[in-house]
């Protein structure tokens, strides 16, 4: 799958750069002209096509009774981008059934897409024509110049909200399912210890730990620390997770983002909308 070139550029952002000579006048000329040459795809290619306020215009090719991708679904998707007469800039590998997968919510893309994926359903496609503001605006490059209207062919292959993708990663382990509490937090006893302590809070506890994302399977830590427990001092889901321990047990915990880093994520390693899986094993505790 090559890289996906959506990046963010916020409207705000393009008309905000009027200090640096993109003008009113000059994002009015450009709106004219990017309208006109819309118009004039749309004549030459006899296509019938929807608007939106923003300037975009669309069709959905193929329609399915799927639902909408909501902030924090992980998104599944094939896409050809390119300039309205000109080469493709960049795309998803049909032939080699490789489609590009983002986090509503947690990656960086054009405001164009944003759009064109809120009029999709999944299992749908559409071509879309944005106007440049909604896509690179004044940026340009080897292969996209400046105040570039672009054509988008998206499809929406699967969208996976974060319970889903718990439920999914749970299936494949084939472990039995201990607990689902209300919180959303699973727990997975491996290996019991009816002898040991029970964890409370006020107890102070040594874990051996490694942690992976449950989108993928990717392991971002791993180690042994000593936890607090009701201090706060670890993200909710993995203390949930820990109380419903003894000393000397092993389980797997998975938790949505909620119980974890939210809509903000931790540094590199955990994305906004990230939903976490822990495999632990309880030392000691006094």
């Amino acid at each position: 799958m090559k890289k996906i070139a959506f990046l963010l550029i916020l409207v705000s952002a393009v008309i905000g750069s009027s200090c640096s000579g993109f003008l009113e006048n000059d994002i009015e000329a450009t709106s004219k002209k990017d309208a006109q040459e819309i118009a004039d795809y749309i004549s030459s290619k006899n296509l019938q096509m929807l608007g939106t306020t923003s300037g975009m215009k669309y069709s959905i090719d193929k329609t399915s009774l799927g639902r909408i991708a909501a902030i924090g679904d992980e998104v599944t998707f094939h896409y050809s981008l390119s300039l309205l007469n000109g080469p493709k800039v960049d795309s998803s590998s049909r032939l080699k059934n490789e489609p590009a997968k983002i986090t509503l919510g947690a990656s960086n893309i054009i405001a164009g897409f944003l759009e064109a994926l809120s009029l999709l359903k999944e299992g749908e496609r559409g071509t879309f024509l944005m106007p440049s503001i909604l896509g690179f605006g004044t940026q340009s490059s080897a292969t996209v110049p400046s105040n570039s209207v672009l054509k988008l062919d998206l499809e929406i292959i699967k969208l996976r909200s974060e319970d889903q993708v718990i439920d999914d990663y749970v299936a494949a382990t084939k472990l039995t399912l201990t607990e689902k509490t209300s919180t959303g937090l699973r727990f997975l006893r491996t290996l019991e210890a009816p002898n040991g302590t029970q964890l409370k809070a006020g107890l102070t506890t040594s874990v051996k730990y490694t942690g992976y994302l449950a989108s993928t399977g990717k392991q971002f830590d791993t180690g042994q620390i000593s936890v607090s427990l009701g201090s706060g001092s670890v993200v909710k889901g993995f203390e949930e997770g820990l109380l419903k321990m003894k000393v000397g047990e092993k389980a797997t915990i998975v938790f949505p983002s909620s119980l974890g880093y939210g809509t903000t994520g931790s540094g590199t390693a955990i994305p906004p909308y990230s939903p976490l899986i822990f495999n632990v094993e309880i030392v000691s505790a006094n």
